[in-house]
């Protein structure tokens, strides 16, 4: 990777190092077939300038970015425009429009400066102005963007321009690790006059222009020329196309119809793990999977169920049947090992028997019938198919509904009985926020619990990552004992590639950073 030459503030540097200390390094490009490593001397050849590449990403529901909420959509979105911040694989912050952060009033106060001399796609320059009409139209209640509900400490009349190439942020409450907030997937910078019309007029500072987007399709992009990162991107064209399941990513990559395929999930990749001319790229990650059950409803509202739910399952079986062992096992929390902060929760086991007499004593000795929802998407049908397996002894009758993506993020936070995918956040408290906070919108369970948000808000508050782990254990084991969704485990990431492809790297969030690739002829 190239050294960046952007500066930040001792202040700035403190507050990383303090809210970062800790953090595993994630893996990156370690190819699943056995990579054979070059002789000590060999160099890695210079990047080539030119050339194109099409990718396969999952189905896009949206590329409005104030609403995009599937990772097909954020992908196209990606290459045109651009965060303050980017978090790289090991959770340290790259500067991208922002130079430097630094905060105030025990973090409640953040001040970002931007990069100068930074254009869009339309000649005109990016400033202040357009920051905080981002922002501002992000926290909007009026344009209903996921971006709300994960900054929800955040008020339009927080976001401030102090002159043309600094924002301040001062939220409702200090929140120590603010900046990786700004790295939420909506979070991209748009022009302040910007009328939520992106696929007609898609302006952005990104290393790509987008020439056309064919709804459930894909989008095609051109080099940006005047890209504020002179030497970047390499490649001239791209091309993202959209699948609505797996199996036919793998087919285009086997036959050499598009180069990436964006995520795949294990079971997947098996059809192409010693395939000639393909690397498996994979990374550590927090994403994982919400077994969520609607805790306002029958007969989810009872905990002992709940409880019964997740004693049924065999997670060291699932970690091996679906992930091939690619995965950590899960205790129902989404606090993954990859953040800094260290949970101490006695693992769940599974139990039967237990689980039967908690059924029984709840009011449902011969168990009862489901409906579970879910869609096609990497292993998730094959996780449903495997939870109706090691629900049946429990007398626990699963009726399983596989949709398409489309169909069911239309109603996914509404079902009983829901399994959901989830990607991974920087940091642990977005995860947290946005899934259990008993007011978030994708609260999928239903679940409403003061000490829980008021322990969150604390963590959210909190810098010092030992603080933070005492904190985020009494978090887990709410979570845990209340068991509002079923976390089994949290898988790795992986993706794919014609090995003519250099410098793709992997990503705990999935996001598509393309400004280094090159194609090798």
């Amino acid at each position: 990777m190239e050294k960046r030459t952007a500066h930040f503030s001792s202040a700035a540097r403190t507050s990383r190092r303090q809210f970062l200390t800790g953090a595993s390094t994630l893996a990156l490009s370690l190819s699943l077939a056995g990579a054979v490593p070059l002789p000590a001397f060999a160099q890695a050849p210079a990047p080539r300038r030119g050339g194109q590449i099409k990718i396969a990403v999952p189905a896009a529901t949206s590329i409005d970015p104030v609403k995009l909420n599937s990772s097909g959509g954020i992908a196209i979105v990606q290459q045109v425009a651009e965060y303050l911040v980017y978090a790289e694989p090991d959770l340290t912050l790259r500067p991208v429009l922002a130079t430097s952060w630094e905060p105030s009033e025990g973090g409640k106060v953040w001040t970002f400066a931007l990069r100068q001399s930074v254009k869009f796609h339309d000649g005109r320059d990016m400033t202040a102005d357009d920051v905080v009409a981002s922002f501002q139209r992000l926290v909007d209640p009026a344009n209903a963007s996921p971006a709300a509900g994960a900054m929800p400490f955040l008020k339009k009349e927080g976001v401030a321009k102090v002159d043309q190439h600094t924002v301040r942020f001062t939220l409702d409450r200090p929140i120590g690790t603010f900046p990786y907030f700004t790295h939420t997937y909506n979070c991209v910078i748009l022009p302040a006059d910007y009328a939520g019309n992106f696929a007609e007029k898609p302006i952005g500072t990104g290393p790509f222009k987008l020439v056309s987007y064919r709804p459930q399709e894909g989008a095609t992009f051109e080099r940006n020329p005047n890209y504020w990162d002179a030497q970047k991107p390499y490649l001239d064209r791209l091309e993202i196309q959209t699948f609505e399941s797996p199996q036919p990513m793998v087919l285009a990559l086997q036959s050499g119809d598009v180069q990436v395929v964006q995520q795949l999930s294990y079971i997947d990749a098996q059809g192409i793990r010693n395939a000639p001319s393909v690397a498996l790229i994979q990374a550590d990650a927090a994403d994982h999977r919400q077994l969520c059950m609607r805790t306002d409803t029958k007969p989810f509202d009872d905990r002992r169920v709940r409880q019964a739910v997740a004693l049924c399952f065999d997670r060291p079986t699932m970690v091996r049947g679906l992930l091939g062992g690619l995965a950590d096992i899960a205790n129902d929390h989404p606090s993954a090992p990859i953040y800094p902060e260290k949970i101490e929760v006695i693992q769940r086991q599974g139990n039967m028997q237990k689980a039967r007499e908690l059924l029984a004593a709840a009011g449902y000795p011969q168990g009862f019938a489901i409906d579970l929802y879910t869609h096609q998407y990497l292993e998730l049908p094959q996780f449903a198919a495997l939870a109706q397996q090691m629900l049946a002894p429990a007398g626990i009758k699963v009726n399983l509904k596989i949709e398409p993506t489309n169909l069911y993020y239309n109603h996914w936070t509404e079902v009983s009985f829901g399994l959901t995918d989830w990607t991974s956040r920087p940091v642990a408290a977005q995860i947290l926020a946005q899934s259990f906070r008993s007011t978030a919108e994708w609260n999928a369970a239903h679940w409403k619990n003061p000490q829980f948000d008021d322990l969150l808000a604390r963590f959210e508050a909190e810098p010092d990552v030992g603080t933070r782990s005492k904190i985020g254990t009494e978090l887990a084991s709410l979570l845990n004992d209340e068991v509002p969704a079923v976390i089994a485990y949290f898988n790795k990431n992986l993706r794919a590639s014609r090995t003519s492809v250099k410098g793709l790297t992997g990503s705990m969030s999935n996001y598509l950073d393309l400004t280094q690739v090159w194609v090798e002829t």
